[in-house]
């Protein structure tokens, strides 16, 4: 294996276009292309009658995040990367490693960055070759549709080659919650519980996109699938039987924080002190704009704002001005001071919230509410059937199924129906009345 480190040059690049294939890019980042496969997709679900079927590319054999390449890996095992493989990076290289290894890729030949200043070129370098496959394999001539396997050959397949279940290894640092909606495997792939998937962003999306945040990105190298709840529960009972394996309470026992009983009751008490004559804004998500949206949730950036302007942070303080600018756009009226906190005091503090002002579930509740009773006054129905209708416009089944757990999911949704408060509710009724003939 030759180890070229920085030479790589676009004519390099070119020269391997010519030669080889790029295994690793995304056919489906045009958003032509993901409408284009949506499309075929539902052809041949309808015409084959089946609720599940996958996209495939006869090109691309690992397709990696949107916009987030962290490598490339060509047919005549060429790997081109962006990690420091002598600091934290290497952990991810060493992953990148294990996954050609368990494709049954072989690394004939390397190409890194060996200076600091050669990860903004090879940074460049990697968004090259995903634009370039993109124009080379046309997504009208590379994608099709094959029918899900089996349940039985599905589960082979992912474990395959002595494939890992990274989200329930004991070799890992990954809590177990994060097996109840996610399964990514030491070869990159990363698949979605259907149950925890909702394109209106009703059940699950917002614990999904928070275990990401937290524990999860630097093991998500490829798209996310979404399989049915059965496929996804049959990978955790197929990981029961390896000798990596390890059980939600031997994760819960690993990665339980040693905190002692002086801690605890130190947590307790800063917290009932914030509470005291103030109360906390962040119990529903700033209002921000689109270019500000990695504000949006408080729990995922770790602070909460208060009445007086106290902002209490595990990651940022007043000398983050990108930060500060957002809140202040979002909290005019207040004075801002910080106080930096460990990010369990955040959790905590969100957890124990409802103890002491209204949840952001009752909100979300009361939100709902008060949009029946107005949809009410204006159509001839009763009660009863105008929170069904309110319900089903906002994506549930009816009343009844509403069933808000998680205070995270709950600002997620009430951020939604804030959106929807600009529209119309009489035109928004009749949209729903066209919809559900």
């Amino acid at each position: 294996m030759t180890d070229t480190k920085n030479s790589l040059t676009y004519e390099v690049i070119e020269h391997l276009f010519q030669n080889s294939v790029c295994l690793t890019y995304n056919p489906l980042e045009p958003m032509s292309a993901w409408q284009y496969a949506k499309q075929l997709q539902q052809d041949f679900q309808r015409q084959n009658n089946v609720d599940f079927s996958r996209v495939c590319s006869k090109t691309s054999k690992m397709w990696q995040n949107r916009y987030n390449a962290d490598f490339h890996f060509f047919s005549d095992g060429t790997l081109i990367h962006c990690c420091d493989d002598t600091l934290k990076g290497g952990e991810k290289l060493k992953q990148i490693e294990k996954i050609i290894e368990i494709k049954g890729w072989k690394i004939r030949k390397i190409y890194s960055p060996q200076k600091q200043i050669d990860f903004i070129y090879y940074s460049d370098f990697l968004r090259y070759i995903s634009t370039q496959a993109l124009l080379r394999y046309s997504y009208i001539e590379d994608l099709y549709i094959e029918a899900l396997p089996s349940k039985e050959d599905f589960v082979k397949e992912c474990f395959a080659n002595g494939n890992i279940l990274l989200t329930a290894s004991k070799d890992e640092e990954i809590p177990s919650h994060c097996r109840d909606l996610v399964a990514i495997f030491a070869d990159g792939q990363y698949y979605i519980k259907k149950n925890g998937q909702d394109p209106l962003g009703i059940k699950n999306n917002s614990q999904i996109a928070q275990i990401k945040h937290d524990y999860l990105s630097s093991y998500c190298h490829a798209t996310e699938q979404v399989i049915p709840d059965d496929y996804f529960e049959a990978l955790y009972i197929e990981a029961q039987k390896h000798d990596w394996y390890a059980s939600k309470d031997y994760m819960d026992d690993k990665l339980r924080p040693h905190a002692t009983v002086d801690d605890l009751i130190k947590m307790k008490k800063y917290i009932d002190g914030l509470f005291e004559n103030r109360t906390c804004l962040t119990v529903v998500n700033p209002n921000v704009d689109a270019a500000d949206f990695m504000f949006k949730s408080p729990d995922l950036q770790h602070y909460a704002v208060f009445s007086d302007g106290l902002v209490v942070s595990a990651d940022f303080d007043e000398n983050d001005k990108y930060f500060v600018k957002a809140l202040k756009k979002s909290f005019p009226d207040l004075k801002l001071h910080f106080e930096k906190v460990p990010e369990n005091y955040i959790k905590q503090l969100y957890k124990r919230l409802p103890e002491f002002q209204k949840s952001a579930a009752t909100i979300y509740i009361e939100m709902l509410k008060q949009k029946a009773r107005k949809l009410k006054r204006i159509t001839e129905l009763t009660h009863i059937e105008a929170l069904d209708v309110v319900a089903k416009m906002s994506g549930w089944k009816d009343w009844r199924s509403i069933n808000v757990d998680d205070e995270m999911h709950a600002r997620e949704l009430i951020s939604i129906e804030k959106r929807h408060k600009n529209n119309n509710l009489d035109d928004e009724y009749k949209r729903y009345l066209r919809l559900h003939k």
